[in-house]
């Protein structure tokens, strides 16, 4: 069930890639947006959760703090790891075509990502699996978005981009179809949601929200707050 939610994502990263060849100028709008809700389903939902979980399965608290922090930190890494190798690709014929690649290979690994997380919410529960949905599809929008202006600001061809699109928009209904197959205790779900709940905050405050204060604006930050809201509207209703 949580792979037909998924083709939400997979829907909304082409709509993503569709908008960025028109309508780049409101990127950081939708980034708003997305940093906002993000961050709000984190601590609002995904959070209060594994605290749930922890009491519930007798699991230390403190273990699935750091395991939140590895989610935190591991995207970060994988993100510095794009940037370093496209640094060292920037002297090499042909470094523009590869950094865009590196660069959507990464947004690609975020896209499953997304979707396993889907997966994993929807094993706990079906109100955390629909609110995690929403933050991904939001994110996934920026995610196809970004995945076409990289592609074509690294001179790609449009082929090579839309083949790239694809597979972006493919990745997070990979990742929750894995999440179907591979058997998950409650235990487990715990660690997993921490550790996606360290995902979605450094997709929201450092990617997202440190784009957005490249332009600080008041509109954008009525966006962001918007996002914040909503999340914690979305949580209330289904709770």
């Amino acid at each position: 069930m949580s792979a037909v939610y998924a083709l939400s994502a997979f829907l909304m990263t082409l709509a993503g890639g569709a908008f960025a060849l028109r309508y780049r100028r409101y990127l950081l709008f939708i980034m708003a947006f997305s940093a906002g809700l993000l961050i709000g389903v984190a601590f609002l939902d995904l959070i209060p959760e594994v605290v749930e979980l922890a009491h519930r399965e007798a699991i230390d608290i403190r273990a699935l703090m750091i395991t939140l922090i590895a989610g935190f930190a591991g995207i970060f890494l994988l993100e510095k790891a794009t940037i370093i190798h496209s640094e060292k690709a920037h002297d090499e014929p042909g470094h523009q075509h590869n950094v865009g690649l590196v660069g959507a290979l990464g947004l690609s690994f975020h896209s499953f990502l997304d979707g396993l997380a889907i997966g994993v919410g929807f094993k706990a529960s079906p109100q955390i699996g629909l609110i995690v949905l929403l933050a991904v599809v939001a994110h996934d929008f920026a995610d196809g978005l970004n995945t076409v202006t990289f592609m074509l600001a690294s001179d790609n061809n449009l082929p090579r981009t839309a083949t790239l699109l694809g597979i972006d928009a493919l990745a997070p209904v990979a990742g929750a179809l894995l999440s179907n197959v591979v058997n998950i205790t409650p235990r487990m779900v715990a660690f997993q949601l921490a550790f996606f709940a360290g995902f979605l905050l450094y997709l929201g405050a450092s990617d997202l929200l440190q784009r957005v204060h490249q332009r600080p604006k008041l509109t954008l930050m009525m966006f962001t707050l918007a996002g914040l809201v909503t999340a914690g509207g979305i949580v209330a209703i289904l709770e």
